[in-house]
């Protein structure tokens, strides 16, 4: 079910936010600059979706005008970790994702440079001395709104030393500072919203109040997909900034938060994580799993009888790597054999059923 017009401007972007089942989709014009489009999941109605490819060599010049798909709450984050401080670091973190068609000053980049605009996606070179032009254009205003945005965000979610000192619930909070600091007065650019119905068609065109309420839960309970479908299309980021953090705060229960390792802002899932699981660029694991990892190996550190049973345990499968051919079946027989006993000893430990003590002698026996 294609939820997009085909013939949408291409000086916009098109958005729908679904947190029923925890997806975003939009629809963009982007040009294939250190970038690639991967298939979606066979079983996903939507087809495509973006993913960043910095270190590909060769840059295909290509421009593709798709639906993509990405989970709930990603393109407010995007915007919110985005480094906007110059002209590579705003692609890489931002409109390489959503594209050039949001920039919010579509009008004021045609009469600056028309000949750029007009020409903006035949070449590599001509999207780049585009954007480049563009970008200094609009990068100050850019830099002030997600400023704002996380201002606003710290104060709603409680971030950054802000503290709330009433019960007030987050909505009423982000309606409050949104308009003290006027961040609608950002906006270059109206919002066209359109309305889609989408209910299934299993469902009958007349139904009584008992089976209507039943599709309530069925909805509810995620049975069944929301009836009505909200279509966000406008020119200016800002907008869509605004509406994906107030369809937020309004359709779901997750917080945002800033993670305890990296700083950026991530969504909680269960309101306790202190980690986010946002990917990194360079590929390297996410702070979720690097926290884990570095907890553990901190408590190995801390920890006598853990540092023990790992150096006992390295020097063992050491010796198995080491052993010659005609002892190694025996040598790793051996060393099976000692790490269940050894492991039982640990676990025994670590239940607090035996002391440090008496684990670490057990250890040293059985070397």
């Amino acid at each position: 079910m294609n939820l997009f017009n085909v013939n949408v401007p291409k000086d916009s972007i098109s958005m729908i936010f679904d947190p029923h089942h925890n997806i975003e989709n939009y629809y963009t014009t982007l040009f294939l600059h250190k970038s690639k489009i991967t298939l979606a999941e066979e079983d996903n109605e939507y087809s495509h979706q973006v993913e960043l490819d910095l270190e590909q060599d060769t840059k295909k010049s290509k421009m593709v005008k798709q639906m993509f798909n990405t989970a709930y709450g990603s393109y407010i984050l995007t915007f919110l970790n985005a480094d906007f401080s110059s002209p590579e670091n705003a692609y890489k973190t931002f409109f390489v994702y959503y594209g050039l068609e949001g920039l919010n000053y579509i009008d004021k980049i045609k009469e600056k440079y028309p000949v750029e605009y007009k020409t903006r996606y035949t070449s590599t070179k001509k999207f780049l001395d585009y954007y480049n032009k563009a970008y200094d254009l609009i990068n100050t205003d850019y830099i002030k709104f997600q400023n704002d945005m996380k201002k606003t965000v710290d104060f709603v979610f409680d971030l950054h030393e802000n503290n709330s000192f009433l019960d007030l619930d987050k909505y009423y909070k982000f309606m409050a500072y949104s308009a003290v600091i006027d961040l609608l007065e950002r906006f270059s650019s109206q919002i066209h919203v359109s309305i889609r119905k989408s209910l299934s068609e299993k469902v009958p065109s007349s139904l009584t109040n008992e089976q209507i309420e039943k599709l309530a839960y069925d909805i509810a309970n995620k049975e069944e997909d929301n009836p009505i479908c909200y279509i966000y299309e406008s020119s200016s980021h800002f907008a869509l900034a605004f509406l994906a953090l107030s369809d937020l705060i309004q359709n779901s229960k997750r917080n945002i938060s800033t993670c305890q390792n990296c700083g950026r802002y991530y969504l909680q899932y269960s309101g306790k994580e202190v980690y986010c699981e946002l990917p990194n660029a360079d590929g390297s694991p996410n702070c979720k799993s690097y926290a884990s990892r570095k907890a553990y190996d901190n408590k190995i550190v801390e920890d006598v009888a853990e540092l023990t049973y790992k150096r006992e345990y390295q020097r063992r499968i050491t010796q198995v790597y080491r052993a010659d051919k005609d002892y190694k079946l025996i040598t790793k027989v051996e060393f099976l054999a000692w790490k269940e006993d050894a492991r039982e000893q640990l676990k025994l430990y670590r239940e607090n059923k035996i002391t440090k003590e008496e684990f670490c002698e057990w250890i040293e026996k059985n070397k």
